[in-house]
């Protein structure tokens, strides 16, 4: 009697520590797969993370390329005005500053007029009276900016250099943008298309 009834109640007891045991295996099984996910998303994260200063450093040269092109064409720039206007020395040491000082303020309009610049000609119909009658005045004022730009640094090329000089310098500056545009012209016409490698 005493036999029957401890056999129900190691039974329970066995059942019990299988249930148990199957608990502890399962909550195992999830600790792993968490570890094995956390163990992804770090990959992830180094993956993203490799990508990220890969797309840094590719930006970082192209900016640095774009700078070194950029000084390149002032440095020509600087030479050709020399030459084409005959600055002298202490001319020069004068005209450069302010010169500069004009083509950084045309260079901001520039980039202003850019933004208006933008819509495309298939984008016209689209615009109501209101958005194009802005777009036209806002062209109107970023003009009379220029124009009042280039008012203020010719006085002041004219109190730095001699009239003659001022014209040359004028006709300088159109010569040196035809010359790189020309430039820049054969260089796509010479430089390969950009490949398609997916």
């Amino acid at each position: 009697m005493k036999i029957n009834s401890i056999k129900p109640t190691v039974i329970s007891l066995i059942l019990t520590i299988l249930v148990l045991s199957k608990s502890a295996d399962a909550q195992m099984d999830n600790q792993e797969t968490s570890k094995q996910d956390v163990v992804t998303t770090e990959q992830q994260d180094q993956v993203v993370q490799q990508h990220n200063n890969y797309q840094h450093k590719h930006n970082y040269k192209q900016h640095n390329q774009q700078e070194d092109q950029q000084k390149n064409i002032e440095a020509q720039r600087v030479a050709f005005i020399t030459k084409e206007v005959g600055l002298t020395p202490d001319e020069a040491k004068v005209f450069w500053p302010v010169y500069n000082e004009y083509e950084s303020k045309r260079h901001e309009l520039r980039k202003s007029f850019k933004k208006t610049e933008d819509l495309k000609q298939e984008d016209f119909d689209k615009l109501t009276d209101k958005e194009a009658t802005q777009i036209l005045d806002k062209q109107i004022i970023e003009a009379q900016k220029y124009l009042d730009l280039r008012k203020e640094y010719h006085a002041k090329f004219k109190a730095i250099l001699p009239p003659v000089k001022v014209l040359k310098l004028y006709d300088a500056e159109r010569e040196f943008q035809k010359i790189l545009m020309d430039k820049m012209r054969q260089h796509k016409k010479t430089s390969p298309p950009p490949s398609n490698n997916k």
